[in-house]
């Protein structure tokens, strides 16, 4: 991305002082944007435009765009009809306000008359450099900024500040995709709707990420491509980076396309074409919102293995035989464990107990645990380790955190991932107990495995480009 556009989509999606043109009490997009921003605490000031009234949710208003304080707002949200529309960007561009949220609906997802709209829309922007997000959209919400412009009614939770991006061409989808994420205490740098794109894209936010500071994976969902050749020069850069993008991508049936195209106006694209693009640029596909943040979880918080071989230790046989079947299912390998390493366990498991890959330890051999897994940890042949763990469901639950206490210094020490398997049903308290402590995990079993197996081919083609640029500089 040009240096030029990157620093203005700073600017962009960093706004204080924003003007809200169409703001009403009957509004409930207006009012979904002061309790969003109120929820986060962020340090915004809104500046309402309405002619009927001399204020809103306690705001002072505006009667007219051209009432606004002069060399003050940065940023304007529109919500009037799309008839309205034009007249609200000349006189935003008067008033010297150049960076616009197009939130009405009524373009090119409505037919013919509809596009033809949106591209005197586009025809406007460009001619007085208008950045335009949306229409169509709900907006954005920017933690590692602190502020945001997001009309959204259905995310729950406080958008704390992470590492995870998420741009989305679908507004209600995009926000039960959040709410999960932010569910699994993981934080949020970056959360973008697109809607028709008619002038800012997806791959304009997703190329804006990799430079955006905070963010160490990318999430999406997309219902079509408008710049191929941006999408694959972001991949390039996101890989050389280690940034993994995560999407899903809907139009896999015929239904699936239409629907696509009726919602945004996006081409859907070869759906087998676009699987090989994915497969060669390093963009992993999944086919869920559960599965998208299952493995968005597991590359926030793991370092990417050094080769392939994964390491199962739990103390039922049974599970050791229902894990070994999703392996095979997603395409894991579990070696054979290493002569010593078996030496070893032989040494501190149980006579009854069977060394072996995946490893049950029993039931009865819980306190030797931190050797067991010392001992997994050292074999030349895994790669990542996977040990039971049990969710505490209090601070008070002596028994898990005894437990988990048992690998918590080996997560810190080796340069292995080490993925913890739970148990039980996760609490509150869980989810904060690991990500206090940085612990990596998976709850579903099937939704785990196939994350692990996305980590595990995601640092294969990172070693595989790394092994072409030594050829390429030999």
């Amino acid at each position: 991305m040009e240096a030029y556009m990157q620093q203005r989509l700073e600017r962009f999606f960093a706004p204080r002082h924003i003007a809200v043109v169409g703001a009403s009490a009957k509004n409930n997009w207006f009012r979904n944007v002061l309790e969003n921003v109120a929820q986060a605490g962020f340090d915004v000031r809104f500046y309402p435009v309405n002619p009927n009234a001399e204020e809103l949710f306690g705001l002072k208003t505006y009667p007219s765009i051209a009432a606004l304080p002069a060399d003050t707002i940065d940023f304007a949200a529109i919500m009037v009809k799309a008839a309205l529309v034009p007249d609200a960007l000349r006189q935003l561009k008067e008033r010297g306000i150049a960076n616009v949220l197009l939130l009405t609906s009524g373009y090119a997802e409505t037919g013919e008359e509809g596009k033809r709209k949106q591209r005197e829309l586009v025809d406007y922007c460009r001619e007085h450099d208008i950045l335009l997000l949306g229409p169509n959209c709900l907006g954005f919400i920017h933690p590692s900024a602190q502020t945001g412009v997001f009309a959204g009614g259905a995310v729950e939770g406080k958008p704390t500040l992470g590492a995870i991006g998420v741009v989305a061409q679908s507004g209600a989808t995009s926000e039960a995709m959040v709410t999960k994420l932010l569910g699994k205490s993981l934080g949020i740098s970056l959360y973008v709707t697109t809607g028709n794109e008619a002038l800012l894209t997806a791959e304009d936010c997703l190329e804006y990420l990799l430079h955006e500071g905070h963010t160490r994976v990318i999430t999406g969902f997309f219902e079509g491509f408008r710049n191929i050749p941006q999408l694959q020069r972001v991949a390039m850069e996101a890989a050389r980076r280690r940034i993994p993008i995560i999407l899903i991508k809907v139009g896999r049936s015929a239904q699936g396309v239409q629907a696509a195209q009726s919602h945004t106006g996006a081409l859907a694209g070869n759906d087998q074409v676009l699987d090989g693009f994915f497969r060669q640029r390093g963009i992993i596909r999944v086919d869920s919102i559960e599965e998208l943040v299952e493995t968005a979880a597991l590359f926030a918080r793991c370092p990417l293995p050094a080769g392939e071989g994964l390491g199962i230790c739990t103390v039922s046989g049974g599970l050791c035989g229902l894990y070994a079947d999703l392996c095979a299912k997603h395409g894991i390998a579990l070696p054979a464990l290493d002569p010593e390493t078996i030496a070893q366990l032989k040494a501190v498991l149980p006579k009854y107990a069977q060394p072996d890959n995946p490893l049950d330890v029993t039931g009865g051999f819980l306190h030797g645990l931190d050797k067991v897994i010392s001992i997994f940890a050292s074999d030349p042949n895994l790669d990542i380790i996977a040990p039971l763990s049990i969710p505490p469901t209090h601070p008070d639950d002596s028994f898990s955190h005894m437990l988990n206490e048992y690998f918590l210094p080996l997560l810190r020490a080796s340069a292995k991932p080490l993925v913890a398997i739970t148990f039980k049903e996760m609490s509150d308290y869980a989810r904060e107990y690991y990500d206090r402590h940085g612990i990596p995990y998976i709850e579903q079993p099937e939704l785990g495995f196939r994350a692990i197996s996305h980590l595990i081919e995601y640092a294969r083609y990172i070693r595989g480009i790394q092994h072409l640029q030594m050829v390429d500089t030999a």
